[in-house]
């Protein structure tokens, strides 16, 4: 969270040089000196805050290889990259009425110890088995770069530099790019399958059109977190391997096939529980969002190396940026979310997987969360000095601030004017005349 000394020196030389451009005229009143000190103080706010944005891309910031799930990495020729390797799955030649059986299955992606106790993270995806040739097929959704989980939530910022990038003159650099993948096998890292029901050939051929032509053209971000509404359910779809499971599943449904376990299978879900959520178009927006969205970056970069340590302390960077009054804001492929957090802002929860026609409930009772249901409020500071810095900037960051800044000063300046041409100096007025009794 600590700037560097070449920013900090950067940015104060910056801040110098905007005190020194404000104009204060000669024998102002102290009104309009007070303006200065107040116009002053906010840009040396602001360029102090410049010293503590988000890493550029490449810099600092970013996780190490260490924070990378093991079992992601695909075996060579294993993979084949949509849309055209795709049609490897076509090519595989099943009869129309051979039998197919449908199968989740999942393997341990990386594992937490919290209140010493284990928790896992687990990666699934959809399996097929041809009973007739005993040929298997696995397709899943995965992330191309897996050096580190953290580059599928937090963005690089690319900038000229740290202060224009606090107005808004900055371009995130995303490392979540995903993509749909076919294996002509049961790779050997899965490590549990479970029946869901049977299909024939002619389905299975549909349902690699699916792939082929809906859902891997639709979606290539890899998105772990889902937005949850009290009343309104899972109001903003997380974007992983879960959830190609889940689309995949109801892509079957919807073709006739019955699908049922015989117990409840669990997937992890990431909620961010909120009362509403907006959807902003930050390419037509004013720079105020740009500068927001990157507040939100700055409050997450300060909580950054204790989120790598253990990833319930993202709810504890959440908290501060609530009581800062900082916006949150979600990213996916498609659109961009301001999200208006609620207590308990965060959690990761394994919930049973809603196998079609039930559909995904966040609040439902059945579930097994790494942090509590509720959110201790109290106790709670942002990072100082950057977490007030971050406030501050944030309630100075509005149109009527500079607006009731002019109005002080040009009020200011006319009664410091108008005050001279009255009534002169003290040393010019006439005395008044003394009364006595005599």
């Amino acid at each position: 969270a600590a700037p560097s000394g070449r920013r900090l020196v950067g940015t104060a030389a910056l801040a110098l040089l905007a005190l020194l451009a404000l104009p204060v005229p000669a024998g102002s009143s102290p009104s309009a000196s007070r303006f200065a000190a107040s116009a002053a103080s906010s840009l040396v706010a602001l360029a102090l805050a410049a010293s503590s944005a988000a890493p550029a891309a490449g810099e600092e910031g970013s996780a190490s290889a260490a924070d990378a799930p093991q079992g992601w990495s695909a075996d060579a020729g294993d993979a084949f990259k949509s849309p055209a390797g795709l049609a490897e799955a076509r090519a595989m030649g099943w009869a129309p009425d051979d039998p197919v059986e449908v199968y989740y299955t999942e393997f341990l992606l990386a594992q937490w110890v919290l209140d010493k106790s284990p928790w896992n993270a687990y990666h699934s995806a959809i399996a097929f088995t041809n009973n007739r040739t005993d040929e298997k097929v696995v397709f899943d959704f995965s992330p191309e770069d897996v050096s580190s989980v953290m580059n599928m939530v937090v963005p690089g910022v690319a900038s000229e530099s740290p202060l224009q990038a606090v107005m808004g003159d900055y371009r995130l650099v995303w490392k979540n790019k995903a993509m749909t993948q076919f294996y002509n096998r049961w790779p050997s890292k899965y490590s549990n399958f479970v029946r869901l029901g049977h299909l024939n050939g002619t389905v299975f051929d549909r349902f690699v059109d699916w792939v082929e032509t809906s859902y891997a053209p639709s979606f290539s971000e890899f998105q772990p977190l889902e937005v949850a509404v009290e009343g309104s359910g899972n109001v903003v779809r997380s974007r992983m391997c879960h959830d190609f499971v889940t689309d995949a599943l109801w892509a079957l449904y919807n073709d006739s096939v019955k699908l049922e376990a015989k117990e409840a299978i669990f997937r992890d879900h990431v909620i961010l529980y909120a009362s509403s959520f907006d959807v902003v178009d930050l390419q037509a927006s004013s720079t105020r969002d740009h500068r927001r969205q990157l507040r939100f970056f700055r409050v997450l970069e300060l909580y950054m190396e204790e989120i790598k340590e253990q990833f319930t302390h993202a709810r504890a960077a959440l908290l501060a940026g609530f009581k800062l009054g900082i916006p949150v804001f979600l990213h996916n492929e498609h659109q961009e979310f301001r999200v208006h957090l609620v207590p308990p802002f965060l959690n990761y929860c394994y919930l049973p997987l809603a196998i079609p026609p039930k559909v995904h409930n966040p609040f439902a009772a059945m579930k097994l969360c790494a942090l509590g249901l509720q959110a201790n409020l109290t106790n709670s500071t942002g990072p100082i000095p950057w977490g007030p810095m971050l406030a501050i900037e944030e309630r100075l960051d509005r149109l009527e601030v500079p607006l009731a800044l002019l109005l002080v000063a040009l009020a200011a300046t006319w009664g410091s004017a108008g005050g001279g041409g009255r009534g002169g100096t003290p040393s010019e007025k006439r005395p008044s005349a003394s009364v006595t009794g005599r």
